[in-house]
């Protein structure tokens, strides 16, 4: 499968409109689109045409006359989102318009703190696999699939257009049965911020500060509903960044999953998410080194907001990831940030866990219609 052929101008704009609203009549559309109900009705009879649309209901005008109310077509096709998490993987199902309609959650068999993920990619393309046979009668066909990876992406390309000499062989041969028009990646970071853009229930601040605390950490910035990317998509990329603590020599060191569990005295390399249950239980009984790390990496997080704060003055900031979201370690950071004055106090992640997978879907499905329905 290829990505679809580009939509005639007209057809396009009516196409975003539609997905925006929902629902729309062609006079509804002409209106919104500031044009003459003959163009609206040709550009209705193309989307139809190329089941993009299809008519759901007939609706009665203030004249007495009805109009049929179209809405996206059932078959109009399908994105994935992926993310390969370290203890477990999530691929979702999206439509064009965003909505989530299925999903799946993979036990990694060999869940540690590890970040080599092409090594992961095989078993969320069984994943994937099933859910394109799931939804091939019911959504159409699989149009594009993007990844969340814990790394900078320069530019967003599709993957599958680059020479073989250009792109990890593991990627092409996992997916290879799958057969997407188009895969992309993006940074798991970022993933999450488009995620509260798109998922985050209300809207969203002009300004969000997105702390990411796991395997690695990293920041994603929105700026006006748009995310920072940078001059070669290293913006937020600050894990190389000196230790705010006395641990470890970058950020990454010493406030990641591996530098806190090495921190309390257990293994780095122990299996997730139960390694971090344990330190949370053993701190939570009294045991001083545990406790002692915790209290560390609490003051090492926020005093990492201090200074990100300081740059970026945000409305919202937003702290997540395996170890981010733990509600153990949030309310430390609370703490700890009222400590050092820093403002505004991180909430947790509204999307949980899923805002990566989420994320990824949502661009999945914004570059797809970047090719079907360019803007003017």
């Amino acid at each position: 499968m290829t990505l679809p052929e580009p939509l005639g101008e007209t057809a396009a704009r009516a196409f975003r409109a539609l997905l925006d609203s929902g629902r729309a009549t062609p006079p509804e559309l002409a209106e919104a689109l500031g044009v003459t109900k003959q163009t609206i009705s040709a550009a209705v009879v193309e989307l139809e045409e190329r089941e993009l649309v299809e008519a759901v209901a007939v609706q009665q005008g203030r004249t007495g006359r009805s109009a049929l109310r179209y809405a996206l077509h059932r078959r109009a096709g399908w994105v994935a989102g992926i993310d390969l998490g370290s203890a477990r993987l999530r691929v979702a199902a999206a439509r064009l318009d965003g909505t989530v309609v299925a999903e799946r959650l993979v036990p990694n068999p060999a869940p540690t703190v590890s970040r080599e993920w092409p090594d992961q990619l095989e078993l969320a393309a069984h994943a994937l696999a099933d859910l394109a046979h799931e939804l091939s009668e019911s959504e159409g066909g699989l149009l594009g699939a993007a990844i969340a990876v814990p790394r900078a992406v320069p530019v967003r390309q599709d993957l599958l257009g680059l020479g073989a000499e250009d792109v990890d062989v593991r990627l092409l041969a996992a997916l290879a049965p799958v057969a997407p028009a188009a895969v992309w990646t993006e940074n798991d970071v970022n993933c999450e911020a488009i995620a509260q853009l798109v998922y985050r229930p209300g809207p969203t601040p002009p300004s969000v500060l997105h702390l990411h605390v796991g395997a690695g950490v990293g920041v994603a910035l929105i700026m006006e509903g748009t995310i920072l990317r940078g001059a070669r998509g290293r913006a937020g990329e600050i894990k190389g960044l000196a230790s705010p603590i006395g641990r470890g020599r970058t950020v990454e060191d010493a406030l990641s999953l591996a530098g806190l569990l090495e921190a309390a005295g257990h293994s780095p390399a122990a299996p997730l998410p139960g390694a971090l249950d344990d330190l949370f239980a053993a701190a939570a009984t009294g045991d001083p080194a545990a406790e002692a790390a915790l209290a560390e990496e609490a003051t090492g997080v926020a005093l990492l907001l201090r200074d990100l704060t300081a740059l970026v003055d945000p409305d919202l900031v937003v702290l997540s990831g395996a170890l981010g979201a733990r509600p153990e370690l949030h309310d430390r950071v609370v703490a700890a940030c009222a400590r050092q004055g820093v403002e505004p106090v991180p909430e947790p992640d509204p999307l949980g866990d899923a805002a990566p997978v989420l994320g990824a879907a949502a661009l999945a499905a914004d570059l797809v219609l970047g090719a079907l329905a360019p803007r003017g």
